[in-house]
């Protein structure tokens, strides 16, 4: 059974473009971040701010590859799909897609997160607690089933 796809919408805003009003792809790339964020904030139940604030916890980038398909531009919607690829210990892949309303692909994300511990001065890697694991793993899904 295929697993869940996360969506999340963001409207390209004037700051976030260029001077010809092209999305500016360090600004995409922010989008992705955001998708996680709102992703565990949603979908699985734990935000940011209680998993870095209170627990000391965190799930920070180790790996992200971005391939830019096509052009976003002031006012689009764009649309974020996250889907979950690969469960590890302490990992996390994600593959996460995005393209305007009109269907025309933006970008496709290949971002690995990593489980820590951040109560000390270097983060270090934690097991997935089983809550989490069990949740995350509502969203795997097969390379095929992420298109939207």
């Amino acid at each position: 059974m295929p697993g869940e796809v996360f969506e999340a919408r963001y409207k390209l805003r004037f700051g976030q473009c260029d001077p010809a009003g092209i999305a500016f792809f360090p600004r995409l790339v922010e989008m992705v971040n955001w998708t996680v964020e709102d992703w565990f904030d949603t979908a699985l139940g734990d935000s940011f701010r209680h998993i870095h604030m209170e627990e000391k916890r965190g799930v920070p980038a180790v790996s992200v590859a971005v391939d830019f398909l096509g052009p976003a531009r002031l006012g689009d919607m764009v649309v974020f799909r996250l889907a979950v690829t690969a469960i590890g210990r302490s990992s996390i892949m994600l593959d996460i897609r995005a393209e305007r309303e009109d269907g025309q692909k933006v970008l496709s994300a290949r971002h690995t997160i990593v489980h820590c511990d951040l109560s000390n001065e270097a983060p270090k890697s934690l097991p997935l607690p089983d809550d989490l694991r069990q949740a995350v793993e509502r969203f795997r899904v097969e390379d095929a089933a992420v298109d939207g």
